[in-house]
């Protein structure tokens, strides 16, 4: 059983690792409007059918395999497409610039 730690906006008492069920809710609310929308953060309709299409092609190709980031090749049927070059780092949302990993390996490449 987890012990129940003070919320860190309004202290009360809660089993949650920093924040209480509503002011989490408050919280993440405000990181999103922060982050902006895929659209503002430039993954817009061009992005996604770029997206759809490198997908389908590496499925063709290799079935649901993803090619590993810091891991070796293994089976996944959640594969994302990736940008190589980051959008913050000046990439662009095109056929070359993509890359497609599962959603694991994704997440673990992060902006590199």
């Amino acid at each position: 059983m987890r012990r129940r730690r003070p919320c860190l906006n309004c202290g009360a008492l809660t089993r949650n690792p920093s924040r209480c069920d509503p002011c989490q809710a408050t919280w993440q609310a405000r990181q999103d409007q922060l982050r902006g929308s895929a659209t503002q953060r430039g993954y817009d309709s061009q992005w996604q059918r770029t997206a759809r299409r490198a997908v389908a092609a590496h499925r063709q190709q290799y079935g649901d395999w993803c090619p590993g980031h810091g891991v070796p090749a293994h089976p996944s049927s959640d594969l994302t497409a990736d940008h190589v070059v980051p959008l913050s780092k000046g990439g662009a949302s095109t056929a070359e610039n993509t890359l497609v990993l599962c959603r694991g390996c994704n997440a673990r490449k992060g902006n590199r």
